[in-house]
């Protein structure tokens, strides 16, 4: 190899290499002002914190035994703060950004747009575990309940949070306009978050639906952190809670890749 050509080829990694310190430094600078949007943004807040904390409180109430009902709805009410915080609220306002044109901006700006709409997504995946830290302290606080295996616990919050984003990515594929982006992603994380065991346990369910919450994005991930919790996870748990989410993940991903848009769908 020449001298000309090891020098192109040391150049062309060097450029490589400041792209990808251009898109970090980027993220980590952006990350902190949606973080602080997001708090500042009451719906966002209510949804990823307040709603989760009055649902738990809720149901360890009405429950027969209020700290045994807090073994599960511990673990439950955390999978609803994270889809809450993760794929209602990136589909909700990635859609309004797109709408007024706020995205379309991104293009031109001189830094990297994929940096700026990952620190969106990033931010609201901060605050949604910051509801599950929340739901943690209080059950632990008032009812005495921590999970007897707080790694596989920790797993399947972190699938919940990946399976959340992409698919509220993958949402702003189909919502036509911000005025439709609340109804459509309620309608669509409510009736899964209800199968899957969010709401309450799927032991009396018929089998035909314990079936088909092991093949929704958040049945297998929820039902392997309420596991944990009780401390009856196995390995098999969180295998199924991977290959279930990892799916619908991917499937969520490539959708949001082809089809994702950055300008408006309709002209104002």
């Amino acid at each position: 190899m020449s001298p000309d050509s090891r020098t192109g080829t040391r150049r062309g990694g060097d450029t490589d290499t400041g792209r990808v310190t251009g898109l970090v430094r980027t993220f980590g600078r952006q990350l902190p002002y949606d973080l602080l949007a997001q708090v500042r943004n009451p719906a966002a807040a209510f949804f990823s914190l307040g709603l989760p904390l009055i649902f738990l409180i809720t149901f360890t109430l009405i429950g027969a035994n209020g700290d045994d009902a807090a073994v599960y709805y511990a673990p439950a009410t955390m999978a609803i703060a994270v889809v809450s915080g993760t794929m209602s609220t990136i589909a909700i306002t990635l859609v309004y950004l797109r709408e007024y044109g706020l995205l379309k901006r991104l293009q031109l700006m001189p830094v990297n747009r994929s940096a700026l709409l990952g620190s969106r997504v990033a931010a609201s995946g901060v605050l949604s575990l910051g509801g599950v830290v929340l739901l943690g302290v209080y059950a632990a606080a008032v009812h005495g309940v921590v999970p007897e295996q707080p790694l596989t616990v920790a797993a399947a919050v972190l699938l919940l949070l990946l399976t959340g984003s992409a698919l509220g990515l993958a949402l702003t594929v189909v919502i036509p306009g911000e005025n439709a982006a609340g109804p459509i992603a309620n309608a669509v994380a409510l009736p899964l978050l209800m199968v899957s065991g969010g709401f309450f346990p799927l032991d009396s369910s018929p089998e035909w639906v314990r079936t088909l919450a092991s093949f929704l994005p958040f049945g297998s991930a929820l039902e392997a952190a309420a596991a944990g919790y009780k401390g009856s996870a196995a390995a098999g748990d969180l295998g199924a809670a991977v290959l279930a989410s990892g799916a619908w993940t991917a499937a969520a991903c490539v959708l949001a890749a082809l089809r994702f848009r950055w300008v408006p769908r309709r002209r104002r």
